[in-house]
């Protein structure tokens, strides 16, 4: 699949840089979190053959005789330049893909991963959400009843996608030196319309704002004109006023004033021109404004 072909498509090729929204395939990949045991460990590169092989015998471990092996443990010196630590990680099987959706914004990845920033090394780090497989009938109830923490990825077969959720409630962090090196194992990157979805399905996981929240909080808002009973006709077209003003001002922050931000950085990073980037900028701005206006008073009267 080119990207840019089929509009309707709800994933596209790699882009040259990454961004949000990027699936990304590899070992590495695993969603680890922090309990109550975490402890600092000591400990690195156990080298010595045979010292390794009596390892081994004491694990009653199996192919470990010819080999290099990790250990770790509390009871060794810690050194601060290693940061070792006890944690956990996914419960999925090893023998299932490793796949993960990276949702930090595009600009913060641009910067992390020095994309573009010819005077940057790699610094920091980005938020992936891991992606499960999970039984067909489960994928098709979080299409029709969406889940704040969880997003159902379409299906794609040609790479083998099925039935697949990026678990919004697992996300972890991922060093952005180490994965710059790994750009090649992205599979896809989320079409405009797709990622749009997720965009919105992330902002309301993470701070209870955007469309899937506030559709829900205007759909309450229609039960309570209704005096606490099914809503009617008047109070659902009160509600869906309110929506529809928010839509606009969902569309000005996430696409007007995104269009801004790259501009400015095609001005302070490539050296383009203000001057021929503005009028048009300013007209997009100027016309969500006003249409944002007649709208918002609509809704207030009819409230």
């Amino acid at each position: 699949m080119e990207q840019g072909t089929d509009t309707d498509a709800p994933y596209a090729t790699p882009r040259q840089a990454a961004g949000f929204g990027d699936l990304f395939e590899a070992d590495f990949l695993l969603d680890l979190f922090v309990r109550e045991d975490a402890t600092f460990l000591g400990g690195g590169q156990l080298a010595g053959q045979k010292l390794i092989a009596r390892l081994g015998g004491w694990m009653n471990a199996e192919g470990i005789e010819a080999e290099a092996v990790d250990l770790f443990s509390p009871a060794f010196a810690v050194r601060a330049q290693d940061r070792f630590a006890l944690g956990h990680a996914s419960h999925r099987l090893l023998q299932e893909r490793r796949l993960a959706l990276l949702i930090s914004d595009s600009c913060l990845t641009a910067t992390a991963l020095a994309q573009g920033r010819a005077k940057r090394s790699p610094g920091g780090r980005l938020l992936f959400a891991p992606v499960s497989q999970i039984d067909p009938d489960e994928w098709e109830r979080l299409r029709q009843e969406p889940d704040f923490e969880r997003f159902p990825l379409p299906p794609e077969e040609a790479q083998g996608l099925t039935a697949l959720v990026a678990e919004l409630r697992h996300v972890f962090m991922v060093d952005a030196k180490h994965l710059a090196a790994h750009l090649d194992s992205r599979l896809l990157s989320l079409a405009p319309a797709t990622a749009e979805s997720l965009e919105a399905h992330w902002a309301a996981y993470a701070t209870r704002r955007g469309p899937l929240a506030y559709e829900r909080n205007t759909l309450k808002l229609a039960f309570l004109l209704a005096g606490g009973a099914q809503p009617g006709e008047e109070e659902q077209r009160s509600a869906d006023a309110i929506a529809e003003v928010l839509d606009l001002t969902w569309l000005l922050e996430g696409k007007d004033l995104e269009d801004v931000s790259e501009a400015e950085e095609q001005v302070r990073l490539e050296g383009a021109q203000a001057s021929a980037l503005l009028p048009d900028l300013k007209l997009a701005i100027a016309a969500r404004l006003h249409e944002l206006s007649t709208l918002a008073t609509q809704a207030a009267e009819r409230l």
